[in-house]
């Protein structure tokens, strides 16, 4: 298991309404995409994405082109920190994770704006993975301490691997996740 951090930031922000507080339904984006767009078959009731979610309905979040670096490298069971804001501010820190059971294998560009419908200048999220959000709190500078990072470090707009060595004292990034659900109270969001 690794862990990856994504800072959202403002004004994407706005975009977690959409696709991690609130569950999307596989119908919902099928009936809406194009009937040439490439994820179409992936998003239908017979897809690779309905065998994962059988109720039909799952949390998502997808990253810019050139974070496909990073997408390339994210793996089924992974952890996601979401972090919508990081310093001082009253909602910097973790507030959601996720740990990964699917990844569209090709570009979304029509389901990323179905999606994310209010993102600003018609930005793109096409490289898009799916799982349960849970949501807790974790203030920005206690997760720094937890993964022994500098005060100062400045992830803005990434997405980014963390180095598994951040996550020894934890037992690795699963003993991590045990500590975010067992002292944080981060759970599964219906």
């Amino acid at each position: 298991m690794q862990a990856f951090i994504m800072h959202v930031g403002h004004p994407g922000n706005i975009d977690i309404k959409y696709t991690v507080t609130r569950r999307r339904r596989m119908d919902e984006i099928f009936s809406a995409l194009s009937k040439d767009a490439p994820e179409k078959d992936f998003f239908s009731a017979t897809g690779q994405l309905s065998q994962l979610f059988p109720s039909g309905d799952f949390h998502c979040w997808g990253v810019p082109s050139r974070a496909e670096p990073a997408f390339e490298k994210t793996e089924i069971g992974d952890l996601i920190l979401m972090i919508p804001s990081i310093g001082i501010h009253q909602d910097a820190g973790v507030k959601q994770i996720g740990i990964v059971k699917a990844k569209c294998p090709f570009r979304c560009n029509e389901a990323s704006h179905i999606l994310w419908p209010d993102t600003p200048d018609d930005r793109l999220f096409p490289w898009i993975f799916f799982f349960d959000t849970e949501i807790g709190d974790r203030p920005w500078f206690e997760f720094l301490n937890d993964v022994d990072i500098k005060e100062n470090w400045d992830p803005r707009g990434w997405y980014k691997r963390l180095n598994s060595k951040r996550f020894l004292k934890w037992g690795g990034v699963s003993g991590y996740v045990d500590f975010l659900r067992s002292k944080c109270g981060f759970r599964k969001l219906q």
